[in-house]
């Protein structure tokens, strides 16, 4: 890793800390201002999310990740305003279509890292098309791939069969990042995984590198669009502080072939495309990814705490052992697929295991709601807020509120 590479990495680095600092200090002023009808809200930075699902930076290997997308994208700060200009007109026409399909806005970006807004991109495995449909998949949701009239190189056509299929990819996940990640490695690959680890966080689950740095690229490109940090002269304000490291890196960039003398500025960001040798160019999710395993040898000192999708407090405990039925109430308002659960919801689950070390698996398979008395159908996992996977630590004495937090 070159000392330019590190320098934008640390400094990102820092502006995710500053950011989480800035939302904690919100949190403060805003209690503080609790009963003074006069307070000022303070325009602070949010926490970034993906969908509306948060995005857990506080997680070293999380903020590790998404700076070295950001990294990976130094070159295009420079030209942000074009890229933004370039991209107004494509936006025109996704974000009417998202929004009709009820899929949320966060995926305008998925063509722009898939195809660089090239209708006639083609990948190393046969994806052609703004939104990279392969045959298949393409003629599964009603596109004609006849030559002469490919309908994956419609951008309007395209983005409709894309939100159809996002939308078959959320009824089978039940998350919208989840779904980002089938979109690039497949929906059974996901499902293997989710099977496999016991829980349903990308963020924790061991991917292919393509698809482990997938969603970390979506998440750059909405930040380069959307943080004020990357506006006009924000590439003059990060360089500054390294001089003309950039120049240095684009001269390796050089040295290893990468990049050619004769080559425009980057004004979007790359796909995968073949050399006149015939061989394929380096994958950037490769690069980033072996930057990664250096980056991450030292692991954060603090332990993350982990939050569930849906938290509970225990009504009813049953006995210890296989099969034995527990009951809990929902302590919040809660969204899952197409039903909307209430604070005061009854979930009921069963035990599925208990290890050596007395880890209660909790599978939670039904909630009633008590307004409607009705029984919906489910299935959460009990979480343990120290690794995020499943199997709940049981306390030493189980009583009614205790509370457990549940994965989707």
């Amino acid at each position: 890793m070159t000392v330019g590479t590190r320098y934008v990495i640390l400094l990102l680095l820092s502006i995710l800390s500053l950011e989480q600092i800035a939302v904690a200090q919100k949190k403060t002023t805003l209690a503080k201002a609790k009963g003074n009808k006069k307070a000022i809200r303070p325009l602070e930075p949010q926490r970034l999310h993906f969908c509306g699902e948060v995005v857990p930076t506080e997680q070293g290997d999380v903020s590790a990740k998404l700076a070295l997308a950001l990294a990976g994208s130094s070159g295009y700060i420079r030209h942000v305003n074009g890229l933004k200009a370039r991209s107004a007109p494509f936006f025109a026409i996704i974000e009417p279509v998202l929004q009709k399909y009820n899929v949320p806005n966060d995926f305008k970006y998925l063509p722009l890292i898939e195809s660089a807004w090239q209708s006639n991109a083609v990948s190393s495995a046969g994806a052609i098309g703004y939104w990279q449909f392969m045959d298949d998949t393409a003629q599964d949701m009603g596109l004609s791939i006849a030559a002469g009239n490919d309908e994956r190189t419609d951008l309007l056509k395209s983005t409709e069969a894309a939100c159809k299929y996002l939308k078959f990819l959320y009824k089978k996940l039940g998350s919208w990042t989840l779904v980002a990640a089938a979109y690039n490695g497949g929906v059974g690959m996901v499902q293997r995984k989710i099977t496999k680890s016991g829980h349903r966080d990308y963020y924790s689950m061991t991917m292919n590198p393509e698809t482990g740095y997938y969603l970390y690229r979506i998440l750059a490109m909405k930040e380069l669009f959307t943080n004020p940090f990357y506006g006009v002269g924000s590439a003059g304000t990060m360089l500054a502080y390294s001089g003309n490291l950039y120049e240095k890196e684009r001269e390796q960039a050089r040295r290893m072939g990468w990049l050619k003398d004769d080559e425009p500025e980057p004004e979007g960001v790359p796909i995968e495309s073949f050399l006149d040798a015939g061989r394929p160019t380096k994958n950037e999710a490769m690069i980033m990814d072996s930057l990664l395993t250096e980056l991450l040898k030292s692991k954060p000192a603090s332990n993350p705490v982990f939050v569930g999708d849906v938290a509970t407090r225990l009504v009813r405990a049953g006995l210890p052992r296989v099969g034995q039925s527990w009951a809990f109430t929902l302590t919040e308002d809660v969204q899952i697929g197409d039903d909307a659960l209430k604070a005061g919801d009854m979930l009921y689950a069963i035990v599925d295991d208990i290890d050596s070390r007395g880890n209660l698996f909790l599978r939670a398979t039904k909630a009633i709601s008590t307004q409607e008395n009705t029984s919906i159908p489910l299935t959460l996992l009990a979480m343990n807020p120290a690794t995020g996977l499943a199997g709940v630590p049981r306390p030493k004495v189980v009583k009614p509120g205790w509370v457990v937090q549940w994965k989707l």
